[in-house]
């Protein structure tokens, strides 16, 4: 059974502890798709009601529906 270590080449890895000066040429920090968390403008949405969410009393009442015709339905068509 081959090692699975053995599919990743050295270029892959990212090497703990190394040099800081050394241009590695990757940027692991925060990028333009993280401003909203770092600002705060996330929260403000989010407890200002804007941030829109699953309501999931709706779900619970649609499933609980498509029970309820799941029985109703057959008991008509059985009298017709």
């Amino acid at each position: 059974m081959p090692d699975e270590s053995d599919d990743f080449d050295e270029e892959d890895r990212i090497p703990l502890g190394a040099d800081p000066d050394a241009d590695l040429g990757l940027d692991l920090g925060p990028d333009e798709r993280d401003m909203d968390l770092m600002d705060g403008s996330w929260e403000q949405r989010y407890y200002a009601g804007k941030e829109r969410g699953r309501d999931w009393n709706t779900i619970g009442v649609g499933i609980a529906l498509l029970v309820l015709i799941s029985f109703v339905v057959p008991m008509f068509l059985v009298f017709r």
